[in-house]
């Protein structure tokens, strides 16, 4: 086969979400399939870090009009048929409109979620004007969907009337760094170099309003008032150049003092970060799955996240849950998480079993599967 993949977001410098997906798809393809053809559609210069496989050529495909997405409204439905592709894979929750004159390939999307269709955040983002714009055509015209969670399979379907058979769940694997487990000694050097030896408390944090990370240090400061004598100190990361608003809200909310926030680190030192921790927090609203649950799991650190979308799903029995619009159920949950500590060694073997069976391998086999289905 001769497969075209939207690889827009993993040739960015510093790949976040969609980016590390289409980066983990792109090296199990390398293992699984050398033998098809990969052309890998990007608009930036490849990275340093990131290396094209010699069964996969990178195909610039960039244009003026960034803003408006011209390259994937314009150029790409042409590309498409001169470049004779056996499937068209939209991994960031779009697709090129078909061309009625033009022979197109059968189109897979993953969308991951459709959350930037209706939720508040972001809405002078241009991609977000876009998705708004696009997402009940790439519904109509995808020959297939793929999605994370069935929380994030009933929202496409309720919301774009999508018949749920056209919907198919493909779960987020984990790094292999991850599901190798923290190096020896990861840990402690986590805790010296970012709570000063002292335990604490991880977040992956997000500038997003729906990301929870101011009502996450509120919460804090109110688990602070009501045990005086608390050790933890509360580290997040990825707040990047927002970070000075949140050390604001901290300021204001009295707990500044016992809030470490931590620039971008690289994969070891964020397996660190996790492993180090007595205890994960992720206070998002809403998610489409929720991978850092899953990352804390796998690394044997106990989890507290939102009751809310598809957290449960990626958590399980395993994790703690609250409703992340309360400040007071938040502090409730992480008070009686803390408390209940020495029991997680119990159930620790069999939330790690559990968060394990995540592997991008088994992601990529069945996206895979998926292609020579629709090639077929």
């Amino acid at each position: 086969m001769r497969i075209g993949l939207d690889s827009r977001e993993a040739f960015r410098p510093e790949p976040r979400g969609i980016g590390l997906y289409t980066r983990h798809l792109i090296r199990e393809f390398t293992e699984l399939c050398p033998h098809n053809e990969f052309l890998l559609y990007h608009q930036l210069p490849p990275p340093p870090d990131l290396t094209v496989p010699p069964s996969m050529r990178a195909v610039l495909t960039d244009m003026p009009g960034g803003r408006f997405h011209l390259w994937e409204r314009l150029q790409m439905p042409w590309r498409m048929r001169r470049d004779k592709l056996d499937v068209y894979h939209g991994t960031y929750n779009t697709l090129p409109p078909r061309w009625r004159p033009f022979r197109c390939p059968p189109m897979v999307v993953t969308l991951h979620d459709v959350l930037v269709t209706y939720w508040p955040d972001d809405g002078t983002d241009p991609f977000v004007r876009y998705a708004r714009q696009v997402t009940q055509r790439v519904v109509r015209e995808a020959s297939l969907i793929l999605t994370v969670s069935e929380w994030s399979r009933k929202d496409i379907c309720d919301r774009f009337d999508c018949d749920p058979s056209k919907v198919r769940l493909s779960l987020n694997g984990l790094h292999p760094d991850f599901l190798a487990g923290p190096p020896e000694g990861a840990a402690a050097a986590a805790r010296a170099k970012w709570a000063e030896g002292r335990p604490y408390l991880y977040s992956p944090g997000a500038p997003l309003e729906r990301k929870n990370t101011g009502r996450l240090i509120e919460a804090f400061a109110l688990l602070r008032e009501r045990r005086k004598s608390l050790p933890y100190l509360l580290v997040i990361t990825g707040l990047g150049k927002s970070v000075d608003r949140f050390r604001d809200r901290a300021a204001r909310a009295g707990c500044l003092d016992h809030v470490r926030f931590v620039p971008y680190v690289p994969l070891a030192e964020l397996i660190g970060l996790y492993a180090g921790a007595d205890l994960a927090v992720y206070p998002s609203l809403v998610e489409g799955w929720g991978i850092p649950v899953t990352e804390a799991l796998v690394l044997g650190t106990p989890v507290a996240t939102s009751n809310t979308s598809a957290m449960p799903e990626a958590g399980g029995e395993h994790a703690s849950y609250f409703d992340p619009n309360s400040k007071e159920a938040i502090a409730t949950v992480l008070e009686h998480a803390i408390d209940r500590l020495a029991d997680w060694p119990k159930v620790r073997d069999a939330a790690i079993a559990r968060a394990r069976r995540l592997t991008w391998r088994s992601t990529a086999a069945g996206v895979l599967a998926a292609y020579r289905e629709l090639a077929r």
